[in-house]
């Protein structure tokens, strides 16, 4: 199971309102009458559990990305060789087993960002002046899947033709061969990204070093603006052995002019070109903070009700915005 590991800066750890009474947090699908009995679907099976409400085998699955979704036992249900679970036990899968009917049992699937992209806009004027976000490094299926996954910040509110429209991106990448400009297998480095415009540079994308990294590594990523410089700069830090990478890039939208930045967004990008391949788990970002430079009272406003998010909430002086996760991708969608 993931830990949340802590790798907030002291400074950022803000007093905290919440924008409702009640939070609902990740809102699960439920599949009423139906479990996983058959023996194929074995080998997706992440773990079980005994005697746990369906409040704690939520919150059990929310916080391991191996978990797509489970099923939880009511009365009693028969699963293959005749085992007998009993009221309280859940089982955590992985992918998409097969499901049948069991009337003393419900699946509960967990929830994604449709599109596997969700963004925050701050207001006009007022800028993002840091992101930081976790991550897990995913457990690979015999499926290893080419995806980008990314917190990103990006121009929000200006669209006119002459705008660099680029994006700060801290990336983790699977590359399934050697040759292509970096480790075989999981890595994550710091890159600007030019999406567009009239006025291109002269390189679309790059950035600063790559680090190797493994499955279950617990990664924090930080995108921070340093006035002093008028640049930005990216940090990533493994916590499994302190490892970093950093990558300090100085952005403009014209001479003399620091580029605006008022949008962030969560990401995951499948680069496959087949189709078929994918992990069979779910991705998320989670211990979540975004600052802003100026105090807004609606920051993330209306971010608890989406059914992927889990519990967004404002500081007290209304700049900074803490998400405890974020879910992008479930493996009983199709990644875009």
């Amino acid at each position: 199971m993931m830990t949340d590991k802590k790798l907030l800066v002291a400074d950022e750890i803000d007093p905290l309102v919440i924008f409702a009474p009640e939070e609902p947090g990740l809102q699960w699908q439920r599949i009423g009458g139906m479990a996983v009995l058959d023996e194929d679907s074995h080998h997706l099976e992440v773990c079980r559990m005994s005697c746990m409400t369906l409040a704690e085998a939520k919150a059990f699955a929310a916080a391991d990305d191996r978990i797509s979704f489970f099923f939880y036992v009511k009365h009693y249900a028969i699963m293959y060789h005749h085992q007998v679970l009993h009221a309280g036990d859940a089982v955590f899968f992985s992918g998409s087993p097969a499901l049948h009917a069991e009337p003393g049992a419900d699946c509960f699937e967990k929830p994604a960002v449709p599109d596997s992209k969700l963004s925050i806009t701050a207001a006009p004027g007022n800028n993002w002046i840091s992101v930081q976000a976790q991550l897990q490094v995913p457990f690979l299926s015999s499926e290893q899947a080419h995806a980008y996954l990314w917190p990103c910040l990006r121009p929000g509110q200006d669209t006119s033709p002459a705008s660099m429209d680029g994006g700060l991106q801290a990336v983790l990448s699977y590359s399934p061969t050697p040759g292509t400009g970096h480790h075989a297998g999981w890595w994550v480095c710091g890159q600007y990204v030019h999406a567009g415009g009239e006025q291109k540079t002269a390189q679309t994308c790059f950035g600063g070093p790559s680090m190797p990294v493994k499955p279950g590594d617990i990664l924090s990523c930080r995108i921070v603006y340093d006035a002093a410089t008028r640049s930005w700069l990216q940090t990533i830090t493994n916590a499994a052995n302190n490892n970093s990478v950093s990558f300090p890039v100085s952005i403009k939208q014209k001479p003399g002019q620091a580029h605006e930045r008022n949008s962030v967004s969560f990401s995951l990008e499948n680069l496959s070109q087949a189709r078929q391949r994918h992990l069979h788990q779910c991705l998320s970002l989670f211990n979540v903070i975004i600052k802003a430079k100026y105090p807004q009272s609606n920051l993330g406003l209306g971010l608890s009700n989406l059914p992927y998010v889990d519990h967004a909430r404002l500081c007290e002086n209304q700049t900074s915005l803490h998400v405890s996760r974020i879910i992008l991708y479930s493996p009983m969608q199709d990644v875009r």
